[in-house]
């Protein structure tokens, strides 16, 4: 029409716009459901294995190992739960050590070791040999 000045707009493609990405066709999805997997791995670390030598401790006496303390497994969830936050992969194990901590062991080269006297220590291999060994700073000794 003469002299009638009209912008036109558009919408993105209905197809586009309501994308839910659930089949796995956005390449975010594969990553979320990597995060919720390995959330939901923690979690189970959390409430079965932690959990279960919390509320029975002596079950790990028949395996022949001093069982962790109720303050060592409380830490052994705290981090665990800042683990879990921080969006690391859950580990492969979780064991008691014999003189009453607990190890998170990764893969064989990651091991994360709640000592009975409270610290937290991270180890890192790399092959057989020990390639990182720190002290983690917010145990419960300090």
């Amino acid at each position: 029409m003469p002299g009638t000045d009209q912008s036109w707009t558009s919408s993105p493609p209905l197809v586009a716009a309501l994308r839910t990405g659930a089949n796995g066709a956005d390449p975010g999805t594969a990553d979320r459901r990597a995060e919720n997997a390995a959330s939901d791995a923690w979690q189970r670390i959390i409430d079965s294995t932690l959990m279960g030598w919390a509320s029975n401790p002596s079950q790990l006496e028949d395996e022949g190992v001093e069982p962790p303390s109720a303050e060592t497994v409380r830490l052994a969830i705290r981090l665990a739960q800042s683990l879990q936050r921080a969006g690391l992969s859950p580990p492969d194990s979780v064991v008691p050590d014999p003189n009453g901590g607990i190890l998170f062991e990764r893969r064989g080269a990651e091991v994360y070791q709640i000592w009975d006297d409270a610290t937290v220590e991270f180890q890192r291999f790399e092959g057989a040999q020990l390639g990182e060994r720190r002290k983690l700073v917010g145990s419960a000794s300090e």
